[in-house]
């Protein structure tokens, strides 16, 4: 599976999510684990479809946005797996 390959039925069944309720919160979640992904790697949306461990990456930043939707931050912690696939791509060395 490529990133462009997920869609939001593939979403829905790894979050494991029935209805169509988060259908609108779950696209924007999508899209923002994505744009999340080429920031952080400074790679282009096709780039991450090059690479075949990043929709395990995606799907899990996903579940994290899904699962925390709180309004503090107590910290500043990316899933170690999300982390070390990312980092193992990261063009942004700033």
């Amino acid at each position: 599976m490529k990133v462009s390959e997920i869609t939001l039925d593939i979403l829905k069944q790894y979050l494991r999510v029935a209805g169509t309720a988060d259908d609108i919160l779950l696209k924007a979640i999508l899209a923002g684990a994505i744009q999340f992904s080429v920031n952080y790697t400074g790679l282009s949306e096709a780039d991450l479809d090059d690479k075949p461990d990043m929709p395990l990456a995606i799907l899990a930043l996903c579940s994290d946005m899904y699962e925390v939707r709180q309004a503090t931050v107590t910290g500043l912690q990316i899933n170690p797996t999300v982390a070390q696939i990312l980092g193992s791509y990261c063009q942004n060395f700033l």
